[in-house]
């Protein structure tokens, strides 16, 4: 996992905190397949609250329309899901080589 990847990593966990605590769930014990919602950590309206914090905190709107539900609601769906909507564009890498 990139750098970058576990820093959103740390930024979904950290988000994810209250709910971990609440679940005397470690960090530690926390793996990318771990469905969030399945598992009872938030429910469905905490889903959409912990979306638009990512946001917020990503400083991106996540595209949610052709995200697999099941992929989704997983840590590290969250978390590829946040590299794509942070990745550098093409053409912005471009302009940093010229």
């Amino acid at each position: 996992m990139s750098q970058r990847d576990q820093h959103l990593r740390n930024l979904v966990l950290e988000l994810l905190s209250p709910s971990l605590r609440r679940h005397s769930l470690g960090r530690d014990e926390i793996d990318d397949g771990l469905n969030v919602v399945d598992r009872g950590l938030v429910d469905s309206i905490e889903f959409l609250n912990l979306i638009a914090r990512l946001e917020g905190h990503a400083g991106v709107e996540l595209d949610l329309f052709d995200v697999d539900p099941k992929v989704l609601t997983t840590v590290g769906g969250l978390v590829d899901l946040l590299s794509e909507a942070t990745a550098p564009t093409t053409s912005s890498r471009s302009m940093t080589h010229e």
